[in-house]
């Protein structure tokens, strides 16, 4: 405890330092949720903190310097000059020159240089020990058009598998715990047959093959062996045609009860749950909350007579998917047209 709250101090004295050195000097500070970083109020909320400096003297870029929370470097690098050049809600830095990330540990995770915002030239990743994993070969061919090569890599006892864009390349999950593809580049493209696995939501083992960089084709095995070819890594569950779609057939399925004033009984306000099974078929019907039982067995009798879903696939792979939908429509306007839509969460069932 006594060495993070040092931690912390120094960390503190460094912004506090900073902001002596110029009135531009701005802390800001940040939480990660689900991979989003988002803009927090004080450092007890947030996972790191980042100052902006002002620039140097016959230098128009700001300096960027962000610590984790435990006081240790982040980051260290310049924001391009103009307005645009930071985003304080979002977190979002028009990175310009050399920016060096660092692991919690201490160690570099990359070195990267940019250019008004694009990577540009080599960029340099670092396993968590420290050692070099790979670098990468941005080249831009025109302004909006980019080219990027795998160039080496090692592996995490050091050894060089690739140079010059030609060997194999080992493709790590985000936190370098397993690896999820490896195999052959060939001038910096992936070339040939590549192998890979994940844990989730099962083992699923798969195997593409490329083309100068080109996926011309893919098979995901699931863990009994059967092999599902795929072009996407996760496909949602979907409904034929449209989720609107589905709702308009819904509804015109369900014949309504009336209450004990004669009124047609609404649904307008509830959410029902099911699940899609592979082979597509409805089943584990729900409806959300308090519903009287003659409204829920109509609606239930409505969905028995729906077809025509299919369920989340992953590498190709169905799973049973959970899926809560809203029974109203949700409209508003996009852009001059008037757009009906609805939105519904699905989540993957594990198999037993």
């Amino acid at each position: 405890m006594l060495k993070y709250l040092l931690s912390i101090v120094a960390a503190l004295s460094i912004a506090s330092y900073a902001c002596a050195k110029g009135a531009d000097t701005t802390i800001l500070y940040f939480k990660v949720i689900n991979g989003v970083t988002a803009s927090v109020t004080s450092l007890d909320e947030a996972d790191f903190f980042r100052l902006v400096l002002p620039p140097d003297s016959g230098d128009k870029r700001y300096n960027i310097q962000e610590f984790y929370k435990n006081g240790k470097v982040k980051l260290v690098a310049k924001a391009a000059a103009g307005p645009n050049a930071l985003r304080p809600t979002s977190g979002v830095v028009m990175f310009d020159g050399d920016c060096i990330a660092y692991y919690p540990n201490g160690k570099k995770s990359s070195i990267i240089h940019y250019q008004e915002g694009r990577k540009d030239g080599l960029e340099y990743v670092f396993y968590p020990t420290g050692r070099v994993y790979c670098c990468i070969k941005h080249y831009w061919k025109t302004r909006t058009m980019i080219d990027d090569k795998y160039w080496e890599c090692y592996d995490t006892t050091g050894n060089q598998i690739s140079t010059e864009g030609n060997g194999r390349m080992i493709v790590y999950d985000n936190n370098y715990h397993h690896v999820k593809m490896e195999g052959p580049i060939l001038n910096g493209y992936m070339d040939g047959e590549w192998h890979g696995v994940v844990f989730f939501p099962d083992t699923i083992k798969y195997i593409c093959q490329y083309k100068k960089g080109v996926l011309s084709s893919s098979i995901g095995y699931d863990r009994k062996g059967n092999s599902y070819p795929f072009q996407d890594e996760i496909e949602k569950a979907h409904y034929k045609s449209r989720g609107l779609t589905f709702i308009e057939v819904l509804r015109s399925h369900i014949k309504l009860p009336r209450d004990a004033n004669g009124k047609k009984m609404s649904m307008d306000t509830m959410h029902v749950s099911f699940v899609v099974e592979k082979d597509g078929h409805l089943s584990n019907y729900q409806v959300l909350g308090e519903v009287d039982q003659q409204l829920k067995d109509a609606i239930f009798a409505g969905l028995d007579k729906m077809i025509g879903w299919t369920p989340q696939k992953i590498f190709g792979i169905p799973y049973r998917t959970e899926i809560i939908f809203p029974l109203n429509e949700t409209s508003g306007f996009s852009g001059n047209y008037y757009n009906k839509s609805v939105m519904w969460q699905e989540k993957v069932l594990k198999d037993n």
